[in-house]
């Protein structure tokens, strides 16, 4: 059984019997990740269910290279898109603790090259909670986008940073992954240090997630999954009887939002990492698992990753992404110590339903702990 270096401490008799229970059902586990596989004729698929820090189902199903029949491994390395924002989130976190940036100032105090807009001011909190206005991408995401390469933070924002708000500051939830590339700016001013070397030092390196890092598809990555999709990766319409080869774009315009490869161990990994104390302090984390709100607006994303709201029934932070040919999506249960990933190399047959990335996973929990299972995707 893959070990993930994280022992569990203090089980108790209940504890013990459900995780337990949660192993006799793994055949359940596999079942449910190779019925979706099959109805949306995926490419290649890498699952993991971790349980008071033991790996009760590591499953890889297809192909990571189509063309050349590599299957999908352990190894296998894929892209996560938005995934991308909680190790944002967590770096700005890590940043406010150390006292170096402050969440509630103009974001102009640690990037002035981003102008002031009109109908109120844009924090760090804002940003990070969805609520500044800033809007998500445009009709700029074209193929000579997608061809260039970013290496700093600031060059992306002239993309962006001279465009009118969407709506107030503190007024409107609304997702922006240009956003997130501002919060990078701000960490990157703020710390002293290129971004994505802060997010390597304080996140990727003291959790050794060493098959994690931000993407350059200029260059060779062992272990690479390559992408694939049943959608016309520029028009959308779908083709059922072909499958195509998304092109290796580059996706470096969303440094901060969407650049990010890594692995189904290493995203559980950094899962069970912000489930207690120790990479975040206690008030780090209270902020976390705490849904922002601004007078009556109250936003779903708190630091990079969505917040169960106070009717759930059980407390969740959960972040998806998606970008051409792929999907992935990380699932934390705190109080449960349950921690389970998905990524995917395809936008399969009926993938735009969101299911792997959401119900797939909220079925699997289900499965393991023996809650009720939510309903199929229609």
């Amino acid at each position: 059984m893959l070990s993930m270096g994280v022992a569990p401490v203090g089980l108790g008799a209940q504890r013990s019997a459900q995780l337990a229970a949660c192993r006799s059902r793994r055949q359940s586990l596999s079942d449910a990740l190779a019925d979706i596989q099959r109805r949306q004729r995926n490419i290649g698929l890498s699952a993991l269910v971790m349980l008071d820090g033991e790996t009760v189902l590591a499953e890889n199903l297809g192909y990571a290279d189509l063309e050349n029949r590599v299957p999908v491994t352990n190894e296998t390395r894929f892209g996560v898109a938005s995934i991308t924002k909680a190790f944002t989130g967590l770096a700005l976190l890590k940043l406010h603790e150390a006292g170096r940036i402050d969440l509630d100032v103009p974001i102009q105090r640690y990037v002035p090259a981003f102008p002031v807009k009109s109908g109120g001011v844009i924090t760090p909190r804002l940003l990070a909670a969805h609520l500044a206005g800033i809007r998500h991408w445009g009709p700029e995401r074209n193929a000579a986008l997608y061809a260039r390469h970013f290496d700093d933070v600031n060059d992306v924002l002239p993309l962006f940073k001279d465009d009118t708000l969407i709506a107030p500051p503190g007024t409107k939830e609304s997702y922006s992954s240009y956003g997130y590339n501002l919060i990078a700016a701000a960490i990157q001013s703020a710390s002293g240090t290129k971004f994505q070397d802060y997010v390597n030092r304080e996140i990727i390196g003291p959790l050794k997630l060493s098959s994690t890092a931000f993407d350059d598809v200029r260059r060779v990555l062992p272990h690479r999954a390559r992408r694939y999709s049943y959608f016309d990766p520029w028009t959308f319409a779908v083709d059922s009887n072909a499958v195509y080869r998304v092109p290796d774009w580059d996706y470096s315009h969303n440094i901060a939002g969407g650049n990010m490869y890594s692995t189904a161990a290493d995203l559980a990994r950094l899962g069970r990492a912000i489930e207690a104390p120790g990479l975040l302090s206690k008030e780090s984390l209270d902020l976390l698992y705490r849904r922002p709100r601004v007078g009556t607006v109250q936003a779903s994303m708190s630091f990079g990753f969505y917040v169960s709201d106070s009717t759930a029934p059980h407390r969740l932070l959960n972040i998806g992404g998606s970008n051409a040919g792929l999907q992935a999506a990380l699932f934390v249960y705190p109080d449960e110590d349950l921690v389970i990933v998905v990524l995917a190399n395809a936008w399969g047959i009926g993938s735009n339903s969101g299911e792997m990335g959401g119900v797939l996973l909220r079925r699997l929990a289900s499965r393991c702990m023996g809650w009720p299972e939510p309903p199929p995707v229609k």
